[in-house]
């Protein structure tokens, strides 16, 4: 026995079937929309020079394809080891993945005192390269430096 369909109750079920399916593709994009969380991730970069050991510490949003999108805070800190000597270290941070290039300058007034402190921060970055420099504060000697290249 065939099932026989008016013209009127095929269109109905059709209807219903591209209502249905237009809202399935409405709510489906707007889960597609929504971005994904950063991960908030901190990193440690260190060199060494003349007994002097100078760390950067990076917190950052992680961002697509692993990478960091947005830092939120860069901090540094020297330890000087056995080594005599001030609070006169130099401590400099550059980031070429800005435009313009974002920098962080201590001048003169690095502390050499093994605790962290605040170099810069809370900046949206791009693709670039990103380096510090320190240059230890030495007494009666010449100051050694030391740099450090910094990957995300």
């Amino acid at each position: 026995m065939v099932n026989s369909l008016t013209a009127r109750q095929i269109r109905k079920a059709t209807n219903r079937f591209v209502i249905g399916t237009a809202a399935m593709a409405v709510a489906c994009s707007s889960i597609a929309l929504i971005p994904a969380p950063a991960e908030a991730v901190t990193r440690n970069y260190s060199c060494s020079a003349g007994g002097f050991t100078g760390t950067i510490r990076v917190d950052y949003n992680q961002g697509i394809g692993r990478n960091a999108s947005s830092i939120i805070e860069v901090s540094y800190k020297i330890n000087k080891g056995s080594n005599k000597g001030g609070n006169k270290a130099n401590v400099g941070y550059s980031d070429g993945g800005t435009l313009p290039i974002k920098k962080f300058y201590t001048g003169d007034a690095g502390i050499q005192d093994n605790q962290w402190h605040y170099l810069g921060g809370s900046y949206t970055r791009g693709f670039g390269s990103v380096a510090a420099r320190f240059v230890f504060d030495k007494s009666r000697a010449s100051d050694p430096s030391c740099n450090v290249k910094i990957t995300f």
